[in-house]
């Protein structure tokens, strides 16, 4: 594709989005989607431009985009560079700017946007160098990481002092050539992401400034555990941006995910006991529009959170949920701790389709609940909905996928894209289901049990109760920026102690309160919970 000329009275980030829009015409979403392309809109480019301190004092600033696309991002940020020697009379600079595209239709595209940086910031005096590699980043730069096993570097390896990135988004697995390359990372099956991040912020040097656009899934879950670590040990947390719309930033592309901005600084020897006392900055806006900013101060620990062997980031979004974060910390029991296990329920149904039936025959099959069945506190079963099958063979084949009749607190593991509300518990009851002597669960439920044991009425209806308040659903919000609801993050929630979920089940289970302003009423009178918190989070409920 041939790029068209720079109107005259363009910005660099105005010329390299009409370029990216020109490519987003020709290779649709779906062709795009596949290559994890999704080019950064002009708003968030600028103000991700803005978060970075370019270092006039040194003699030469080394850049990194190591998925540059049309270069948005960079020529965001040579418009800031640009504008800051108008507004305070800078001495001029060598920048070095690296870019890696490794789409070959994207190149010509990418080569325009760079030429005309260089003319521009050229002719305001920096001396500007662009190198386009046509390559994999991550594939071209991973054995400077693996030599190591990802600890610090030789300065030979730190070239750059400023990363700006919006890395591209797939899954890969454990097979992947990036796995390979990164495996000290790996662990289940992350997104590619994570990988660009860590090795870009590898190659800063200590000191050095990254801005990212990123998914929020590497705060939490099993998947990014060793990818958090690494981050945490190797960086200093700056700021934290959160959009409190999922479906707005990358609209163009119908991209749904929680998306967050990082900026990080490099930590090493000389910096990193100002870690203890390092302030990070959380703000908030509602859309790319960025016109309803608004910001507060955390320290670190306020954001990392450990609980055990987990350790997770979490991104508050207002002082009252940092209230939220403050006084669940108080409980220090888990699931484990009151002898109750989670896990991800059996029956994946592709998998399972020849076992799968229509219509329940006592002597043979099992019913099968679906996470459309769990509404409000109950599970009602069956519901004929889409055709989905309501039973399940009894066999050898499916023994392994079939669970005991007991009593279950059933979670949904998905939430749709736009729901507040992320936690949804239901209680199967045992006498409900009694005169079967299996029952299957399928792979969209986590399911709560006592492994030794069995779960009483009230114990399974204190824990849906807790789960299913408005304040434990604001917790787990700040912990967790996925639609999945992962059995390892309700692994690690904090739980109060076993006779007050057995209390609040037992009301619960008597009075059947509706979920909402009700049941959080009566949660909060049995753990102290202060009522004008509950009052004022079910304000915001309603205005939201």
């Amino acid at each position: 594709m041939k790029a068209p000329e720079k109107f005259a009275e363009e910005s660099l980030s105005d010329y390299a989005v009409r370029l990216a829009d020109l490519y987003s015409k020709q290779y649709g979403t779906d062709v795009r989607k596949r290559k994890g392309q999704f080019f950064t809109p002009k708003r968030v480019a600028n103000f991700m431009a803005g978060l970075v301190n370019i270092p006039i004092h040194r003699e030469e600033i080394r850049i990194l985009d190591p998925g540059a696309g049309a270069g948005v991002l960079v020529a965001s940020l040579c418009d800031v560079v640009k504008e800051r020697l108008y507004r305070d009379k800078v001495a001029p600079t060598r920048l070095v700017i690296d870019a890696y595209e490794n789409d070959p239709a994207l190149l010509p595209l990418l080569e325009a946007t760079l030429e005309e940086c260089v003319s521009e910031l050229n002719s305001w005096g920096y001396d500007v160098k662009c190198h386009i590699y046509g390559q994999d980043f991550v594939l071209h730069n991973a054995e400077k990481f693996t030599r190591t096993k990802g600890l610090w570097p030789n300065q030979s390896d730190l070239p750059y002092d400023v990363v700006i990135a919006n890395p591209p988004y797939y899954k890969i697995n454990k097979e992947s050539p990036h796995s390979i390359a990164m495996k000290e990372l790996i662990y289940g099956q992350p997104n590619i992401y994570a990988l660009f991040m860590a090795l870009a912020i590898y190659l800063l040097r200590e000191g050095g400034v990254g801005v990212f656009i990123t998914p929020r899934s590497f705060c939490s879950g099993l998947y990014y555990k060793r990818f958090r670590e690494w981050f945490l040990e190797n960086t200093i947390i700056d700021l934290i941006h959160i959009f409190e719309s999922r479906k707005e930033i990358f609209d163009n592309d119908g991209v749904l995910q929680e998306n967050v901005i990082l900026k990080v600084t490099r930590c090493g020897e000389k910096n990193r006991p100002f870690k203890k006392t390092k302030k990070v900055i959380v703000s908030v806006s509602t859309d790319k529009s960025f016109e309803d900013l608004r910001s507060f101060e955390l320290t670190l620990s306020e954001i990392v959170y450990h609980r055990k062997d987990a350790m997770f980031i979490r991104i508050p979004t207002s002082l009252l949920e940092i209230e939220i974060l403050s006084f669940l910390d108080r409980w220090d029991h888990t699931l484990n701790d009151l002898g109750l296990e989670i896990s991800t329920g059996p029956v994946v149904p592709f998998r399972a389709k020849e076992h799968l039936c229509r219509e329940l025959d006592m002597s043979s099959t099992a019913p099968l609940v679906w996470m459309h069945n769990v509404q409000g506190f109950e599970v009602l079963w069956p519901i004929d909905k889409n055709g989905k099958e309501i039973a399940i063979l009894i066999s050898e084949k499916t023994k392994p996928l079939l669970l005991p009749v007991k009593n279950y607190v059933l979670v949904r593991r998905f939430s749709s894209k736009e729901q507040r509300r992320r936690l949804h518990a239901g209680v199967l009851l045992q006498t409900d289901f009694q005169r079967y002597g299996y029952i299957g669960i399928e792979n969209h439920l986590n399911y709560i049990h006592r492994p030794k044991g069995t779960l009483s009425e009230a114990e399974a209806f204190g824990i849906a109760g807790i789960l299913n308040t408005t304040v434990v659903d604001r917790y787990f919000r700040a912990l967790n920026g996925n639609t999945q609801v992962n059995a390892t993050d309700i692994r690690s929630m904090p739980f109060p102690p076993l006779d007050a979920v057995r209390e609040i089940g037992e009301i619960v289970w008597r009075k059947k309160p509706a979920i909402g302003y009700e049941l959080d009423r009566i949660v909060a009178e049995v753990l102290n919970i202060d009522a004008e918190l509950v009052e004022e989070l079910n304000e915001r409920k309603k205005v939201e």
